[in-house]
């Protein structure tokens, strides 16, 4: 180690109980970055000594004796890692796209780690990457221009979110028909397939194939552009993937409520009999209420790894607006609202339609309304990606005020939801009819209770008067809008991971808009004041956007690293930005000079 650098030890907690402790990393971090000169320097993405991923520290004494305390326990079965939380690792300088050598104390660890993550299942190996190291590991979960890999890498990931799905539907219908009722979704067992070494279930040989196939089409839909590329498709997905993983489980509950055991507890085995059922469904149902159900439903979270994966197909490199501008056939076609996202949805579900997908389709969606509540919320979320629409931008933020109101709208008074108490108003209610009431008395009750009601986001009315509840209860509200947050954060996530990362991406975008700007297509100069921009944008956009996962509350203490890492982001951009723009300026200005030559 050298005299620059000091031993640092962060320890992770989860909320709630201030004795216990989380899982220790070491590492290494300068005392002093040193001045960068250029783009190619090495930067210092760990965060302080203080902070792990966004969460502060306890005192030493806390510290020490959770070390004490946890010597040659077995880890959790859900480990910090899947948390996004980070492991016993390193410090790794990252280079512009590049990694440095490693201090010498740590190449055991390192060795140890490479070599229980290549016996992991690919899918396990993309999902165990830290946040905002995405994008930075090494072969095979690296980032890649080779499209086999990232054709596999995709089709891993869909492959196990829609195992986990079919699986949960096979659960389904089994208990159903214990409880007398059927199941119109047909036998899911026909998808799958059981495997001897994994001792589980798998896709089907026809289905896998047919997903590889799906995303190997959806690969060759992307153009080739300097952002919106397959490549982004993949980081977004990966992305979208972890944040999943994020999300607070059962799992987690029970490995907190473990933790809060005393010794004696623990090797009382009759003890722990009796807690383990009761507790099992108590956690299982505190995971759903504060994951507003993400946690607990594989429906939800494939769709949302789908909606990553088709987002951008498509994309033709330049803006919605100049598409409107130009009367391209695309805006023709849709109205000019969201051009590129409509597109991409027609692209990706014209090809689901096809026939060689058709087996695929039912997989996904075995009855009807599956298929539509999957085609639903997969719109929802590719729509939600527009934020150059300003009423779009408009009626999210919205959502979100209603889900999670602002402290001083908490302490107004709400309004009292009148209960419809007359036969006659309810039978009208049924049938869907308001035009006129036999009695005054219902006629006030009628207009009573829809004073007490406001339409908006929660409620809309149709033209019969008839008032339509968008959503059953306030956790599907606050699950709508942290789904969007997820979908909004997952789109631009290179700006909250390493600095690397957000400097890799901001280069290609750049690239992208400099090309459009070169064919004519774009009215403004890219280059004039790209380094405020960029400032300006992490402020009005991307910090507000990274508070909102915090303040959801459905990642727990791992959701303060999102704005952790914008801020740092933000903070070492004004710092060196000026320089790394002009150096990505006068590369990209000099590649694309070559390239038409």
């Amino acid at each position: 180690m050298s005299d620059s650098e000091e031993p640092v030890t962060f320890v992770c907690k989860k909320d709630g109980d201030a004795s216990r402790g989380g899982h220790p990393l070491h590492m290494y971090r300068p005392k002093r970055r040193p001045p960068v000169t250029n783009c190619s320097n090495n930067y210092n993405d760990n965060p302080p000594r203080n902070l792990r991923n966004g969460h502060q520290t306890d005192n030493d004494e806390t510290e020490e004796a959770f070390t004490n305390n946890n010597t040659n326990k077995a880890s959790p079965r859900r480990s910090l890692l899947e948390r996004g939380m980070s492991s016993p690792h390193i410090e790794v300088g990252d280079s512009y796209f590049t990694r440095t050598s490693v201090s010498s104390s740590f190449q055991s660890c390192v060795s140890e780690t490479s070599q229980d993550d290549a016996n992991m299942p690919l899918y396990n190996r993309l999902t165990n990457q830290r946040w905002h190291e995405i994008g930075n590991g090494e072969y095979p979960i690296c980032a890649t221009k080779e499209f086999d890999l990232m054709v596999e890498q995709l089709t891993e990931v869909l492959a196990a979110r829609l195992t986990e799905l079919l699986i949960h539907r096979l659960q389904k219908g089994r208990k159903m028909k214990q409880n007398g009722e059927e199941y119109d979704g047909g036998s899911m067992i026909d998808f799958l397939k059981l495997d001897i070494e994994l001792r589980n279930y798998v896709l089907a040989d026809e289905i896998m194939a047919s997903l590889r196939e799906y995303v190997a089409c959806i690969g060759r839909l992307h153009n080739d552009v300097g952002f919106h590329s397959f490549e982004h498709c993949t980081h977004v997905f990966l992305s979208m993937n972890k944040l999943l993983a994020m999300v607070t489980t059962a799992d987690d509950l029970n490995v907190s409520a473990k933790r809060r055991l005393s010794a004696q507890d623990i090797a009382s085995s009759a003890f722990l009999q009796s807690r383990r059922s009761s507790d099992s469904e108590g956690h299982r149902r505190r995971a759903e209420h504060l994951s507003f159900r993400i946690s607990e439903d594989p429906a939800i979270r494939f769709a949302m790894v789908f909606s990553a994966l088709i987002h951008d197909v498509g994309h033709t490199g330049v803006p919605n607006s100049v598409l409107i501008e130009e009367e391209d056939e695309l805006a023709i076609l849709h109205n000019d609202v969201s051009v590129t996202e409509q597109n991409s949805l027609q692209l990706a579900f014209s090809l689901l339609q096809k026939q060689e997908f058709q087996l695929l389709k039912r997989c996904i969606g075995p009855t009807p309304e599956e298929q539509k509540l999957f085609r639903k919320k997969v719109i929802g979320m590719v729509m939600v990606t527009d934020i150059s629409d300003q009423e779009r931008l408009q009626i999210v933020a919205s959502r979100w005020n209603a889900a999670f109101p602002p402290p001083e709208e908490n302490e107004k008074e709400k309004p009292q939801i009148v209960e419809i108490k007359s036969a006659e108003l309810k039978q009208a209610a049924k049938l869907r009819r308001f035009t006129m009431f036999t009695s005054e008395a219902t006629a006030l009750e009628f207009a009573n209770e829809r004073r007490s009601r406001r339409l908006g986001i929660r409620t809309s009315m149709d033209f019969s008067g008839m008032l339509i509840e968008a959503y059953r209860d306030s956790d599907q509200l606050q699950q709508h809008a942290v789904l969007e947050t997820m979908m909004n954060v997952a789109d631009v996530a290179h700006t909250m991971q390493s600095f690397s990362v957000f400097v890799k991406w901001n280069r290609r975008l750049f690239k992208e808009f400099y090309i459009a700007r070169s064919s004519g297509r774009l009215s403004f100069d890219p280059s004039e004041n790209w380094y405020e921009n960029q400032i300006g944008f992490f402020s009005h956009y991307i910090i507000p956007l990274s508070q909102k996962m915090s303040k959801c509350g459905v990642f727990g203490p791992a959701g303060t690293v999102f704005e952790y890492f914008a801020n740092e982001n933000r903070k070492r951009w004004t710092e060196e930005g000026e320089e790394i723009s002009e150096q990505i300026i006068r590369e990209v200005t000099e590649e694309v000079e070559n390239e038409e030559s």
